[in-house]
């Protein structure tokens, strides 16, 4: 008896629902030989200050919880690759890397068997070899090493928290944009037809998933399959991704999928944790009740995001502005004035902190109306009639006045010289203002990005009253400061550059000489 026949319900599911449906169960099917061996057991010497370590390092980076681990493999390989001379042990770099993954919290202990780690050291042996192919194929400097880490850190990644899932449901969401959006409302140039499908994948990797430039290479390599044997192909390739990546095209998809894909968020996290999905699927009444506790579900679990990246923004403007207030602040003032100034360093430490928490107080969850649009959004999606557009939202475009322009631009003017102008009469000095203006507008960008949390669960979007327009008015400016600040900062981090230098370095390696006179001690007494 086919799929179909047992509903019990008169909706059934639309052809790309039934890929959906068949893809996960597919999945599920494939049952993992238990594992009959050896499991990799490291000694917990020095664990604890290696896991407070990464929180202290991730707090200070301030990057998607789920890219964490992938950001600290790619530490491990800039530390322990050599990129200037063909030098490698690979074998020795993988049990290593397992170790610290292990060390650091990342990875539990007695959960990886021995063998992960020779099919490991062939990915590292791999790459590395691509590497120097790269350099010598005549590259832009830089680009092999980039490459190369991207790569290698979430193929490594792959090997201790692969997520089928995903891949499952990234093709289910392509099919399905692919289906409602009209190429014309993204397509400004004949030469952006040809990247639309592409730059569709990568949207959607960006939006949904969150993730960055690292993982997009490494889906787009896998989607491809692309070969490494012509180099020159093989660079071709990649330079085609970092073009996408970075087109307009992909923006613009990316900021669709990012205002209109709630409903596809909340289906993504229930096909993910939900181990009775495929059956849900095949009833839509059964369907439509679970979407609906999943979208309560969501509504909570953001409230507590909401809440963890309060403490974690706090945190990284706490730790930023007393390195810089440690290192910049204090020894400007004791140069200029012989003391130091406390009312703005006080007020430079404690605003961008009090503004942000009083921005989580506002931030509320979406109500009825919104929960019904995305209940209807997911029943047309999996059971209707995709070639349906009309269901879905469409890409709106405005024409504005060019006066708006011109306002917009004496808005930031405006708001600027005010705040200045408070400055200079609270006693304010130039260096001092300079900070100021960097920690506030820092705040302001990290307070956008928590209100992002709300925002990608709504798929009706409240309308601004008179005063949220007044507030946008004055602190618009900050955020877009805050924004340009925060991706200067994150190409030249120099708090994180600090701590990798001074502190996880040498970190690493006395913890490496602990855990091996460990295990010289322990050889020593295995022999009396």
């Amino acid at each position: 008896m086919n799929q179909e026949s047992t509903m019990t319900t008169n909706k059934q599911l639309g052809a790309n629902g039934r890929q959906l449906s068949n893809q996960l169960a597919a999945a599920k099917s494939v049952k993992t030989e238990e594992h009959i061996g050896q499991y990799i057991n490291i000694a917990g010497v020095g664990r604890e200050v290696s896991v407070a370590y990464e929180q202290l390092r991730n707090a200070a980076e301030y990057t998607q919880e789920h890219l964490l681990i992938q950001k600290a493999i790619r530490r491990f390989y800039v530390r322990n690759l050599s990129f200037q001379n063909n030098h490698l042990v690979s074998r020795s770099v993988a049990e290593e890397l397992i170790i610290e993954l292990i060390q650091s919290g990342y990875v539990e202990n007695n959960t990886l068997p021995v063998e992960i780690i020779d099919d490991l050291a062939a990915v590292i042996q791999k790459h590395y070899d691509n590497f120097w192919k790269l350099k010598v194929s005549g590259i832009k400097p830089g680009l092999d090493q980039d490459w190369t880490l991207d790569l290698l850190s979430v193929a490594s990644e792959k090997f201790v928290t692969d997520n089928v899932v995903q891949g499952i449901f990234a093709q289910f969401t392509y099919r399905h944009y692919l289906a409602i959006l009209n190429k014309d409302s993204f397509i400004v140039d004949k030469s952006e037809e040809a990247n639309f499908e592409a730059s569709l994948y990568v949207a959607i990797y960006k939006s949904l998933f969150k993730t960055d430039l690292s993982s997009v290479r490494y889906e787009m390599q896998k989607l491809y399959n692309v070969s490494d044997e012509n180099i020159n192909e093989y660079a071709q390739f990649h330079q085609n991704v970092d073009a996408i990546y970075e087109s307009e095209l992909t923006d613009k998809i990316t900021r669709y999928i990012d205002k209109y894909g709630a409903p596809l968020r909340v289906l993504k996290n229930m096909v993910q944790e939900n181990e009775n999905i495929v059956d849900l699927l095949s009833n839509s009444d059964r369907f439509y009740s679970a979407y609906s506790v999943q979208i309560e579900r969501e509504y909570n679990q953001s409230k507590s995001k909401l809440n963890r990246g309060l403490i974690k923004s706090i945190v990284f403007l706490l730790i930023t502005k007393s390195l810089i207030g440690v290192g910049i602040e204090v020894p400007y003032d004791l140069y200029t004035v012989n003391r130091v100034d406390y009312l703005p360093l006080v007020i430079n430490l404690l605003t961008p902190v009090v503004y942000i928490a009083l921005l989580r107080i506002g931030l509320k969850m979406p109500g009825k109306d919104n929960t019904r649009a995305m209940q209807q959004y997911a029943e047309n999606m999996l059971y209707g009639d995709q070639t349906q557009v009309n269901l879905y939202p469409i890409v709106k475009k405005h024409s504005y006045p060019i006066g708006f322009k011109i306002a917009y631009a004496l808005m930031f003017l405006i708001v600027f010289w005010l705040a200045t102008d408070l400055l200079m009469k609270a006693g304010f000095n130039i260096v001092q203002g300079a900070i100021f203006f960097i920690f506030f507008a820092t705040a302001n960008f990290l307070g956008f990005r928590l209100s992002r949390i709300v925002r990608e669960l709504e798929l009706i979007t409240a309308k601004s009253g008179f005063l949220a327009t007044i507030r946008d008015f004055i602190y618009m400016p900050f955020i877009l400061l805050g924004q340009w600040l925060s991706d200067k900062y994150s190409k030249i981090n120099i708090v994180a550059l600090v701590l990798d230098t001074i502190i996880e370095l040498p970190l690493k390696t006395v913890l490496r000489l602990i855990r091996q006179w460990t295990d010289f001690i322990n050889e020593k007494k295995d022999q009396i």
